[in-house]
């Protein structure tokens, strides 16, 4: 064997220290060997679960079961192939050296409990599959990552990060610990959040979710009670919690909110969408609601409580500076001009600009109907009739609840979609003659003749041969049929009838303007242009009393078209509407910034690509049109990430183009679509246009958007100052113009960035001072938004006095490109990231005692002032492992052989941790005889220190060099880690050190 030979190396030629070296290292070689020894004697192994025979497990299909004695040893692993199930029937945990290997389609399901929490986490190779377990599901006590679902009587992830791309569901309880990520959708009777997690999908929870402080969601939030209560956490979706919503300050929610009870503590939160509370709402001092509230009572705290949508309530309390910037609905009525249900404390004054105003809440259902005609139609041509839902008696209200019912005589049915408040029908009669029109089994029916303006319900029908024309809606630019029919009522007039057989007649043919009332295209029929305004004789060709001649119009709205036989006896109309066959849309050039405001260009177009210039908001609306607006949205995201918020204003057209501000509170690039839906009210009648013009799912054409600027700020926002050359840690966030994080900026779309160090009001030094390392960042140190980085500063001269510097954040980029910390619009950008540098040295006292005594050194943090070094009291962050602090004992005198040795060690373990800028080392000698021992602390990353007593014991290394101090007595080292002694004893030398003493006064 090779232990002799070993022996003999490491003692060959050190005969008289070879006894005591073999006492110093035999511990560690016993171990060592036995460590040899048992790894010789047992090998691991490895349990493919792959169709194979595994262990003493049996295999059905592809579903192996193992039994309760099933167990994995040293650092055995486990292999469960894709499709295939290993169950283990008892509780199980894997050991540090063990090693899972799941993939997609693999699942392992334990019926006891199940832990993977003490696995190393490079040993942890899970990326997909599925975990069933009967009953707890341990994970995290390092920090793990996976990628598997999760189902389980309950799930215990911590107390280290845990990274899980998966859904996790329980039966009871699920504790996800701080800094978690967990990518799908989480359900659990009860589910509680560490600071800092991330949770990417729906959260539901049987009876309680609490989310703890500078937390996301990105997903709805469904639980009977819900708990925001910490600060800085962020839910992307809508929240429905039955029981109660508590808010806690600086919190977002970008959603709906149903809840019982909503308490909306503390100040600073936002809720971004409408708020609904059977019960009650509390807003407290400077929170706000982006969105309307329903509820039974509500309270705005003073001050500065915020709603800026509506409010329908049983009853309203505003405190000083409350407001709700809409209208509040008293649920239970209130009189005209005066807010009944409204306890007013808010130092504004009922219906003022920032006081309240109050309505009624409208009665369900139509107050009455209210039917407009012209007074007069023809029989066999269709007439139009207009019913509208009303609010009021004078109809200066509308109802748009939703309502149908019944027009008479004329028997036709119709329905006001929920949303609208009018209705235009169509209706036939045979019969000449007048009828009088209602809306039947209603009461009040009112009736408004559009050409006397009078209030009359008759209408009178002409009988004789008509035209009856009809022209489809349809897209601008197209070409259509127009059937003109001859048509008159048979002599019972119960139906109509072709007025004449085969026939070729020259009909005159006119066009007008109507909605809008003016234009310049021309309508083209038969192939001949017809300039509105003026009749144009067109060969018609009747078969059976019926026409067809094609049409086309390159211009949108409404347009009548009129027909009259030469002798002029024999006339019709009809109006048909032409929408926009789509739009086009253009955006300024990029970059764009996240949160700031976008032009977005739409012009409305007909088939051919020309304009639509009669799509104009102000002429339609002179002219009474409805159902005009254009709405534009995001059409599709290039990349993955959050949806982010997007909000648009404007969209007046002007001879058919108009200009959107479109804002997106996130990064990327995405394409933007125009839609318009039902045309001037025709059903269908749609137009759309994207700037995405490729055949691709996604080109991207607007963008990139860019982060408006960077928000630099310590993450220890109580510590000051920091030591030259010590890193600090630094959070660089990317922020949109509103001041929100921009989440999607990393993966892909972030860039490199440096950061500059200036002087404290932000100015570059004129001769700086120091340096600063570890400001060049790379672009994959962003995620969701936010960089942590660790750089130092150095002063150029040891002993510089203490200087506050700012931190700059910047991509190097010009112009329109530039994203920096140095930003008007934000001015706290960095602010938070203003530390003061300070030269820094740290010093042992000496210490004097008796023999056998316990000696205290005083451990001290200094700090140049710029005149002299003085104690550090505001360092409470310093910490010294005890084990960095190596002593080198000498005894006064040798001592009997039998006798202990003299040595001088540190009492206790764990960390010196400095209170005040100090703390003191306790250190001890056992043997009571007298010496000293010579201390130094180990302040560098090497095993061993350097200081001025030379060679010293090996240590531990601490890693706080920048507390080293200025070299006193070496040429090797410019800094050397400090040293002191402490003296057990007083010993006859001592007593004769001292010549001569004299004491001198000036």
């Amino acid at each position: 064997m090779y232990i002799p030979s070993l022996f003999a190396t490491l003692f060959a030629g050190q005969a008289p220290q070879a006894c005591h070296a073999l006492r110093r290292w035999l511990p560690a070689l016993a171990f060592a060997l036995a460590g040899l020894l048992g790894s010789g004697a047992t090998q691991a192994a490895v349990f493919n679960f792959d169709g194979k025979p595994a262990g003493d497990c049996t295999l059905t299909g592809k579903e192996y079961s193992c039994p309760a004695s099933f167990a994995v040893k040293g650092n055995d692993e486990i292999n469960i192939a894709s499709g295939y199930t290993l169950k283990l029937n008892s509780s199980f945990a894997f050991g540090w050296n063990q090693r899972l290997v799941m993939r997609a389609g693999s699942r392992l399901v334990c019926t006891g409990s199940f832990s993977l929490a003490d696995l190393n986490p490079t040993r942890l190779d899970v990326t997909g599959g599925s975990f069933v377990v009967g009953g707890t599901f341990y994970m995290g006590s390092s920090a793990q990552s996976m990628t598997a679902d999760v189902s389980a009587n309950a799930i215990q992830l911590g107390g280290a990060q845990v990274t899980i791309t998966g859904n996790l569901t329980a039966q009871g309880t699920i504790s996800i610990s701080s800094g978690s990520k967990i990518t799908g959708n989480i359900s659990g009777a009860s589910i509680t959040t560490s600071s800092s997690t991330t949770i990417t999908g729906n959260v539901s929870a049987g009876s309680r979710f609490t989310l703890a402080s500078g937390s996301t969601v990105s997903g709805s939030v469904t639980a009977p009670v819900f708990d925001m209560l910490s600060t800085k956490s962020t839910v992307n979706g809508n929240i429905s919690a039955t029981t109660s919503f508590t808010m806690g300050s600086e919190n977002t929610v970008i959603g709906n909110v149903a809840t019982g009870v909503f308490d909306m503590q503390a100040s600073g939160s936002r809720i971004k969408g409408n708020v609904t509370a059977a019960t009650r709402i509390t807003m407290a001092s400077g929170n706000t609601v982006d969105g309307n509230v329903d509820t039974g009572d509500l309270l705005l705290q003073s001050s500065n409580a915020l709603i800026t949508g509506n409010a329908s309530v049983n009853w309203a309390t505003l405190e000083w500076a409350g407001r709700v910037a809409g209208t509040i609905f008293c649920k239970k009525g209130t009189a005209t001009g005066k807010c009944d249900c409204v306890t007013n404390n808010s130092g504004f004054p009922v219906n003022t600009a920032n006081g309240p105003r109050c309505e009624a809440v409208a009665a369900e259902g139509p107050h009455h109907f209210q039917i407009a005609h012209d007074g007069s139609g023809d029989t066999c041509i269709p007439e139009q009739v207009t019913v509208t839902a009303c609010a009021n008696a004078a109809c200066t209200a509308y109802y748009t609840g939703g309502a149908s019912g019944k027009l008479d005589p004329l028997g036709a049915d119709f329905t006001i979609a929920p949303g609208q408040s009018a209705v235009q029908l169509s209706v036939n009669r045979t019969g000449a003659g007048t009828v009088v029109l209602g809306v039947s089994q209603q009461d009040g029916t009112t009736c408004y003749n559009t050409t006397t303006r009078a209030a009359s319900c008759a209408i009178v029908f002409t009988g004789g041969v008509k035209l009856r024309m009809t022209v489809p809606h349809h897209l601008a630019g197209n070409e259509v049929l127009a059937a003109i029919a001859a048509v008159k009522a048979n002599p019972q007039e119960t139906a109509c009838v072709p007025a004449f057989a085969d026939a070729i007649r020259n009909v005159y043919y006119a066009c007008s303007y109507s909605k809008p009332a003016s234009g310049t295209e021309d309508l083209t029929l038969g192939g001949l242009p017809l300039a509105c305004g003026g009749a144009k004789p067109v060969t018609t060709r009747f078969t059976n009393g019926v026409a067809s001649l094609t049409l086309r119009y390159p211009d949108a709205g409404e347009v009548a078209l009129t027909a009259t036989m030469e002798d002029g006896t024999i006339t019709g109309s009809t109006r048909f509407t032409v929408a926009p066959a789509g739009f086009r849309l253009s955006a300024p050039a990029a970059p764009l910034r996240a949160g700031a405001n976008v032009d977005i260009v739409v012009e409305a177009l007909n088939a051919a690509g020309a304009p639509t210039r009669n799509f104009d908001t102000a002429k339609l609306n002179l002219a009474g049109a409805t159902q005009h607006a254009v709405t534009v949205d995001i059409d599709c995201r290039a990349q993955a990430g959050m949806p982010g918020a997007f909000a648009v204003q404007g969209g007046s057209f002007t001879n058919g183009a108009a200009s959107f501000a479109t804002s997106w509170s996130e990064v990327g690039r995405i394409d933007i679509r125009a839609s318009l839906k039902d045309f001037l009210g025709i059903e269908d009648l749609d137009a759309s246009g994207s700037t995405n013009t490729s055949s691709l799912p996604c080109a991207g054409k607007v963008g990139p958007f860019i982060p408006h600027y960077f928000k630099v700020e310590l993450a220890d926002k109580e510590r000051a100052f920091y030591y030259a050359k010590e890193p600090f840690t630094l959070k660089v966030s990317a922020m949109n113009k509103n001041g929100e994080l921009t989440w999607n900026y990393g993966a892909g779309l972030s860039e490199d960035f440096t950061l500059a160090a200036n002087d404290g009001a932000g100015t570059a030094f004129a001769t700086a001072p120091g340096s600063l390392s570890g400001g060049a960042i790379a672009a994959s140190q962003f995620s969701n938004g936010v960089a942590t980085v660790a750089p130092s500063y150095a002063f150029a001269a040891m002993l510089t006095r203490p200087t506050r510097i700012r931190l700059r954040a910047t991509n190097g980029k010009a112009g329109a490109s530039l994203v920096s910390s140095n930003h008007a619009a934000a001015a706290d950008a960095e602010t938070g990231a203003v530390p003061e540098i300070r030269s820094g040295r740290l010093r042992i006292a000496n210490a004097f005692g008796s023999r056998g005594s316990k000696l205290s050194l005083p451990v001290m943090a200094e700090y140049w002032t710029g005149n002299s070094w003085m104690l550090n009291t505001d360092d409470n962050y310093t910490s010294i492992p005890l084990d960095a602090f190596s002593i080198r004992s000498t005894e006064q005198a040798s001592a009997p052989a039998t006798a202990a040795p003299f040595k001088v060690s540190a009492a206790g373990s764990g960390s010196l941790q400095l209170a005040k800028g100090m703390k003191p080392l306790h250190v001890q000698e056992a043997s009571g005889r007298a010496g000293w021992g010579d201390v130094t602390v180990n302040l560098g990353t090497a095993a061993a220190a350097l200081s001025c007593l030379g060679n010293v014991p090996g240590s531990k290394a601490a890693a706080l060099e920048w507390l080293r101090v200025p070299n006193a007595c070496r040429t090797d080292q410019p800094l050397l880690d400090p040293s002191a002694r402490a003296t057990f004893g007083v010993f006859a030398p001592e007593t004769r050190r001292i010549i001569h003493v004299r004491e001198v006064f000036r």
